[in-house]
């Protein structure tokens, strides 16, 4: 009897997946190869073609913004066209070590609402949606990121204990120091170069004095700041007009030399933790009660002595003096000098400072008028300056304004004539009159700030006490030489017309973009006979 027809089984259809593989630092049995091959056979068990591949490769679990492959995932996941309906991880904790484990609930939820399942391969339970299968992942994601607190403590107690040891903790050295590699029995083995690490685990890491320019260097900052009336602004420009350069061969800075005058690594002290970043957290200041701070740790560059003499004066110039301290020390620069400006405060070193006063009274004339002293300056002159003063003032108030009006953030600083627009943006203004060639061909000159950073100079012209702005030059960051006095325009002609503006409105414009790095265009600038 003939059999009836045979019903032939269908092809199987075999599941496309991506893959996500996290290798992180802390624990090597996690190795991108392990992760790879329990998938691999996952994958072979259950018909699964894996077609996409998602690598975050020695990267920190705890935050999102920093793991370009998952962010790549989690947007492929929300594509239409995309060509996998699941994806492979090894455990929880390669999904993420995250603090808040309501966070990489959220990020596998984004995959289940697109349509594709997460699923961990190495884990014992089926990510079915069940709720003894919630409270397990529930339970692993608190583990991960226990794991990450626990491996903090730890690692941050180790480095304390190496800092007290008088070690290296991290953090390339300041100018004028080196450090040194140590092998095990604490015997010298060679000098780190920048970019160098220990690579053996017994290995360590010391501090010593760098070759003998640099650290001559160094001690000739703290001589000067010690016996002369000089700043650290001061200091750096001497340093340029020398043509020397910090480490990185660049021109050096005020806060760079206020850096070194601070460091007690100079006098053989080891300091570790003074700031602290904890589970990738913001940086916060610690209390200087609760510094690691180990004296004699390693061989000192300066003696103790100068660096206390510094410390005296830093520590004295960083105090805000009260408005009765400036007038008295104003009052005995008169009765020492029998007059008084910013030559005379500069040259006292008991003196208040040209910044101190300003500060507190605005502008010298004010603080002039203040102790009752009349500057010996040209009637002329002096009335021009009063007019700048004023006008400055009057433009500052209504940029201010206009800049607030289109919703920007600005913070005015009346002793520099600087403001800060959102945080980032420094304008600095600065109204002046012209100086006269043999009495009566005015020519206007500008000078780049060199005691304090800015990214413009909006810099206006007004003709001789007069009122009435001409127009407005805007400088930005490097196309004058800071500290230098500049011929803006000469002969009724700018020297500088690619900046020139009949007004201040370009400022809204600037105020909405990053200020970039401007390079000096030849043969733009000149220096001011």
């Amino acid at each position: 009897m003939p059999s009836g027809p045979r019903h032939r089984a269908g092809p199987v259809v075999r599941l496309c997946a991506a893959q996500y593989i996290r290798m992180s630092t802390d624990h090597q049995e996690y190795s991108p190869v392990l992760q790879r091959q329990a998938i691999a056979e996952y994958a072979r068990a259950h018909n699964i073609h894996v077609v996409t591949d998602y690598e975050d490769a020695g990267i920190s679990g705890l935050t999102f913004r920093q793991r370009p492959a998952l962010v790549q995932l989690l947007l492929d996941v929300e594509n239409p066209k995309r060509k996998f309906s699941k994806v492979l991880v090894f455990d929880v904790s390669r999904w993420g070590r995250f603090q808040d484990v309501d966070e990489a609930a959220f990020y596998e939820y984004a995959c289940r609402r697109a349509g594709v399942e997460v699923i961990y391969v190495a884990e014992s339970f089926a990510n079915d949606g069940s709720p003894a299968t919630s409270v397990i992942k529930a339970l692993k994601r608190a583990m991960a990121a226990e794991f990450s607190r626990e491996m903090s403590r730890k690692v941050f107690l180790g480095q304390c204990l190496n800092a007290q040891r008088g070690f290296h903790a991290g953090g390339p050295p300041g100018y004028g120091l080196q450090r040194i590699l140590l092998d095990g029995k604490r015997e010298q083995r060679r000098p780190l170069g920048q970019y160098e690490y220990k690579s053996v685990q017994t290995d360590r890491v010391v501090i010593a004095p760098a070759p003998a320019t640099e650290a001559s260097l160094v001690r000739k900052m703290y001589e000067w700041y010690a016996t002369q009336p000089v700043t650290g602004a001061g200091i750096a420009r001497r340093l340029n007009e020398f043509g020397l350069r910090n480490r990185h061969g660049r021109p050096w800075q005020a806060q760079n030399i206020r850096r070194i005058l601070r460091s007690e690594a100079y006098i053989g002290t080891n300091v570790y933790s003074r700031t602290s970043s904890k589970l990738d957290g913001k940086w916060e200041q610690v209390p200087q009660h609760d510094w690691i701070r180990v004296e004699d740790a390693f061989e000192p560059v300066v003696e103790r002595r100068v660096f206390a003499s510094v410390q005296k004066r830093m520590n004295s110039a960083r105090r805000k003096p009260t408005r009765e301290e400036i007038l008295d020390g104003l009052h005995k620069v008169i009765r020492r000098a029998g007059e008084l400006n910013q030559a005379t405060l500069r040259r006292y070193r008991s003196a208040p400072s040209v910044e101190q006063v300003m500060r507190e009274f605005g502008s010298l004339y004010d603080a002039y008028e203040a102790v009752g002293y009349v500057p010996k300056l040209a009637p002329e002159r002096s009335a021009n300056r009063h007019a700048e003063r004023k006008i400055e003032q009057q433009v500052s108030q209504v940029a201010i304004q206009t800049l607030q009006s289109h919703g920007h953030e600005v913070r005015y600083e009346k002793h520099t004539s600087t403001f800060c627009v959102d945080n980032w943006l420094r304008l600095n203004l600065a109204v002046r009159s012209p100086w006269l060639i043999g009495g009566h061909l005015p020519y206007w000159v500008a000078r780049w700030p060199d005691s304090f950073p800015v990214d413009f100079l909006v810099y206006g012209r007004i003709e001789r006490a007069g009122t009435d702005l001409l127009d407005f030059h805007i400088f930005p960051r490097g196309s004058l030489v800071p500290g230098a006095f500049t011929v803006v325009c000469r002969h009724g002609q700018t020297h500088f017309g690619m900046y020139q503006r009949p007004d201040l409105r370009s400022l809204l414009a600037i105020a909405e973009r990053v200020p970039l790095a401007i390079t000096p265009v030849d043969g733009t600038t000149g220096s001011g006979q």
